[in-house]
């Protein structure tokens, strides 16, 4: 009889044992779920900031006498990912004048139809300024640097003026 009782008594160990390790798997599953919702959006959070502080920027360039303000010159962009970049453009000139401005890749290569940006003519008073967001999408684009520059040109000018600023983006691994 004392065998029985030994027998049953082990059952017991066991099933206590898969018990506790099952509730433990679920509550580390739970708990690692959670950390993972709590830090999992910083990315995106850091994004934001980062495109509140560049809006800041291009605010604070509005009060600048270049005609072309980009508030970050170097980009850094995952492959396949879509990049937006405000770009303000303001008219330096005593008089009002028609602008165009155009983005001209300089080095590397770059799918056709990559980039987009505001292609009709701009009418700018003396002084006012003119903001758009330039569309570099990197679908297509092979990682490393290219060079592009923004070109604003008065259609109406005579000589013509024209006034440039670099943009360097840099496309990197997914």
């Amino acid at each position: 009889m004392k065998k029985n009782i030994h027998k049953k008594g082990a059952i017991e160990l066991s099933m206590n044992t898969i018990i506790i390790v099952v509730i433990g798997i679920t509550i580390l599953t739970l708990g690692l779920r959670w950390i993972y919702n709590i830090f999992g959006g910083l990315q995106e959070q850091s994004d934001k900031i980062k495109t509140l502080s560049e809006e800041q920027i291009t605010a604070l360039f509005g009060a600048s006498d270049k005609a072309v303000n980009i508030p970050s010159s170097i980009i850094s962009v995952q492959q396949g990912k879509e990049y937006n970049l405000r770009v303000m453009m303001r008219n330096i000139l005593p008089a009002p004048h028609a602008f165009k401005y155009t983005v001209a890749l300089e080095e590397g290569t770059a799918p056709v139809n990559s980039v987009r940006w505001y292609k009709k003519d701009i009418k700018l008073n003396s002084g006012e300024g003119f903001e758009d967001i330039i569309t570099f999408n990197t679908k297509g684009y092979a990682l490393g640097t290219y060079r592009f520059r923004v070109n604003l040109m008065c259609n109406d000018c005579t000589p013509a003026e024209q006034e440039s600023a670099p943009i360097i983006l840099e496309v990197k691994a997914k």
